[in-house]
C-alpha cells in the first residue's frame, strides 16, 4: 500500500460497499484501535508525569494552592 493519502470522504465511500457485517467489524477495529491510542497516550502522559516528580520539576498541592499560584 503506497502513502498517499486518502481523503475521509473516499473511506466512507469505500465503507458504504461493504456489507453490513463487514462494516460493524470495521467498526469494531476503529474502536479498538481508538482505545489503544488513548491508553498509550495516558502511559505517555503518565511516563511524563513521574517524570517531572522524580526531577522535582512539578509541585503538588491544594485547589487552594493552585489558584494562589496563578494569581500571583
Amino acid at each position: 500500500m503506497g502513502t498517499e493519502a486518502v481523503s475521509l470522504n473516499t473511506v466512507l465511500e469505500y465503507v458504504d460497499k461493504l456489507d453490513l457485517e463487514d462494516q460493524q467489524y470495521l467498526q469494531e477495529i476503529i474502536h479498538r484501535r481508538l482505545i489503544d491510542a488513548k491508553r498509550l497516550a495516558l502511559v505517555r502522559r503518565a511516563k511524563q508525569a513521574k517524570g517531572s516528580v522524580q526531577k522535582h520539576t512539578s509541585r503538588s498541592g491544594t485547589v487552594k494552592d493552585l489558584l494562589a499560584d496563578l494569581n500571583g
